[in-house]
């Protein structure tokens, strides 16, 4: 069997119009991400893109320290759900992102304020009762990346592979492998760190198995102050 090692992009830019870019500590753990797949030695026949920015820039910075890879594909498939959707759905008010950016500055604790709400949203997202509400449903999301490791896995040669992408798809590819509820995957979605991997095994006939979930040794070992959720 081969793996693929799905990448969560770094920091990016939370409290910024533009959170489609990463921050100088987002581009600094996708350094530690790129020491660390040297260091194990990571030799992929194949390196998957997703179409955002901060998939791309946490690619760059990898490949600053490492260098053993094939061909890249760029794949929207991989792309992240849209969490402005989701949270304007959710909460109306905040169908403006300046009015969202507003209310958190009035927040004390701007992280744990953002992730109250955006929770909320996410589980009004999958709980199904909801779906005509959005461009792409809980269900559609699911199926667009499940069809995209497919597709990757369809035309590898069979030797590893690394993907970059968002906390999302990862958690949609756990759930697939393990059989998980809509629940359950979203709470193991929140403790997903940016620049963490996740492993999974695969053979040729479509076989896929979650070898290892999160690894961020390479984070924590070069500081707490690399090990952020957001």
């Amino acid at each position: 069997m081969a793996a693929i090692y799905l990448v969560r992009h770094g920091q990016a830019g939370f409290g910024k119009l533009n959170y489609d870019q990463l921050s100088d500590l987002g581009k600094q753990q996708g350094e530690l991400v790129g020491q660390a797949l040297h260091a194990r030695r990571t030799e992929a026949r194949q390196v998957v893109c997703g179409a955002m920015r901060r998939h791309r820039e946490t690619m760059q910075a990898a490949q600053q320290h490492w260098h053993s890879w094939g061909p890249v594909t760029e794949m929207a498939g991989f792309n992240e759900f849209d969490s402005d959707e989701v949270i304007a759905r959710a909460h109306p008010q905040f169908s403006n992102k300046l009015a969202l950016g507003a209310w958190l500055m009035t927040q004390d604790n701007r992280a744990r304020a953002f992730q109250t709400l955006f929770s909320g949203a996410v589980n009004r997202w999958i709980s199904g009762e909801y779906d005509g509400d959005y461009q792409e449903s809980w269900p559609a999301f699911t199926a667009r990346i499940e069809s995209a490791l497919a597709q990757v896995i369809h035309q590898s040669s069979g030797g590893d592979i690394v993907i970059f992408t968002s906390g999302g798809p990862v958690t949609a590819i756990a759930r697939q492998c393990l059989g998980l509820s809509n629940a359950h995957a979203f709470e193991l979605n929140w403790t997903l760190f940016n620049g963490g991997i996740t492993q999974l095994l695969y053979n040729r006939s479509g076989k896929v198995s979650l070898a290892a979930v999160n690894e961020h040794q390479h984070l924590a070992a070069a500081g707490k102050q690399f090990l952020t959720y957001r």
